[in-house]
Formats: structure tokens, sequence, C-alpha cells
């Protein structure tokens, strides 16, 4: 028996381990190829955060295209990019293509499923220079990479429509070509969904918290029923593990908001269970104990 806890545990180990050594890496096109007259943007998302639905991405202009070598000193190559929070505009001077800018693309998303969450969002950039006080768009092309720790990322070809309707289009990350301003804009479409790692963390952690009230349980009906004698340490004991399910509940990777379906379904009834088994152990030492005798007069 033990041999084989032994080897279930290890098992368990492992797939754990690999499980976040494949995790975070963002899913994209494989056989990308750049267009050399092309605007080629690198958009790397770095941080998700569930609870504002934001997914945090910089930007870096890797290629200004044929427009690299036609800007004026005195010209710039802008680049508006929609489905962001804030400001959405970089300018681009022929001095000056290279450096990052930190955005965050707006998502929809409902953390209340954590762990199994996803969230989702679009950012749709369009480049243009000015030539001859009129606006020449320029071919763009969008390549996302990157890692965020405990999420899985995945970038898909879509489309912006109005009012910022996503219309999913083949599998990844491609050519977006800035179209006429009534029509729909080619978008890089971001699913970012929790790792493996994180969903076996948050529910190894939830089944730790549904065990305690079960061992407090099992102690406090044994001695409620006289099978074992009273020990007033496990009072301490008891209250210990109360006062301890709100530090793992707020241990959860990422921990969602109060009111969570894990609270409805699970911390409530780990509560209820560690009272209830106060409160029957409370009562077996009531029942069991007598009070001290009466030193006689």
């Amino acid at each position: 028996m033990a041999v084989l806890v032994a080897a279930l545990f290890a098992l368990v180990y492992a797939a754990v381990i690999v499980l976040y050594a494949q995790s975070g890496q963002v899913e994209t096109t494989e056989d990308f190829i750049a267009d050399p007259d092309a605007v080629l943007l690198v958009v790397e998302p770095t941080a998700v955060d569930a609870v504002a639905d934001r997914i945090t991405v910089s930007v870096e202009l890797a290629n200004a295209g044929a427009a690299g070598d036609g800007l004026a000193p005195d010209e710039t190559l802008t680049v508006v990019l929609f489905g962001v929070d804030g400001e959405r505009t970089i300018e681009y001077s022929p001095d000056r293509f290279s450096g990052r800018t930190s955005v965050e693309v707006i998502t929809e998303g409902s953390v209340e499923a954590w762990p199994f969450d996803t969230h989702q969002g679009l950012i749709a950039p369009l480049a243009y220079r000015m030539v001859d006080g009129e606006p020449e768009l320029l071919p763009t092309q969008v390549y996302a990479e990157g890692k965020v720790a405990g999420w899985n990322i995945a970038a898909q070809e879509g489309l912006m429509g109005e009012g910022g309707v996503l219309e999913s289009e083949g599998e990844d990350a491609d050519v977006v070509q800035p179209q006429a301003d009534d029509e729909e804009l080619r978008a890089v479409v971001f699913s970012a969904d929790r790792s493996g790692s994180t969903v076996a963390f948050g529910i190894v952690l939830l089944g730790l918290m549904i065990v305690m009230p079960v061992l407090v349980l099992i102690v406090a009906v044994t001695v409620f029923i006289g099978r074992r004698r009273v020990e007033p340490d496990f009072l301490g004991w008891i209250a210990a593990m109360l006062f301890a399910t709100i530090p793992l509940r707020t241990f959860l990777p990422d921990a969602p908001p109060i009111g969570s379906w894990i609270d409805y379904l699970i911390v409530l009834w780990v509560f209820v269970g560690l009272v209830g088994g106060l409160a029957l152990y409370v009562a077996a030492w009531l029942r069991h104990t007598h009070a001290p005798a009466q030193p006689s007069a």
C-alpha cells in the first residue's frame, strides 16, 4: 500500500512539473513569412489581469517596410491600435524606429469561472503615413510571441467589424491588412486560458481544503459517541484549521474575487463543516467531562 501511494505521488508530481514546463508559451503561426515591404509589428503578451479583463502586451516595430526608406526627416509613421485601453496611437520617426510600447488589450471573460475561465480580446493595428496631406495606408503584418507564466495564450487571425465584433478566421495570427474605414479591419485575436499546471494546483489546493472538515468531523463524531476520550487540545486544532481556510483561499493562483463558484460550492461548506465539527466537539466535551469536585467545608 505504501509503495502504491508513493508511486501515485511521484506520478502526480512529475505530471505537474511537465505541465508547468509546457505552459505559458504564446501559440501562433509557425510558418510566418515576413514581407520586407510591409510594416511588421511584434506583439508580446506580458501579463494577464483576469479581474480587470486586460492583457498587457508590448508592441515593437520590427520593420518599417517600404515606408522606412521613404520618410522625410520631418515625417512620421503612425500606427493606430484598435481594441486597446488608453492611448492607442504610436508615432515612429525615421530616427526612432526601435523601442517597445506597452498597451492593454481589452478582453471579455468571466473570472468567476476560475480556474476554467477564458479571456478573449483583439488588437487591430492600422499603419499609415501622410502624403500630400492625405493618409496613405500601409500593408501591415503582426507577429505574436512571448510567454506568460500560468497562462496559455493563442493568437489567431480575426476580423474587427462594427462594434468590435469578433469573427474568428483561421487558426493562427497572420497578415493584418488595413482597409477602408467602412470595411472590416483585420485583427489578431488573443484567447487566454489558465495553464494545466495552474488548474492542477488549484484543484489540489481545493481538495486539501475539503479534507480539513472531513478530518474534523471524523474526530468530533468519534469523541461524541464515546469511542475516544475528550482531549481539550483538539479544540485549538479545530480552531486553527478554521482560521487557516481564508489564507488557503487567498493562496490560490490569481485568486478569483469573492463570490466565485468555488465559494458557493466548496469554501462555504468547508466553513460549515469546520464550525459543525467544532460545535460537536464542544458538545462532546460538555457531555463527557464533569465539573471539578467542590471542596468540603
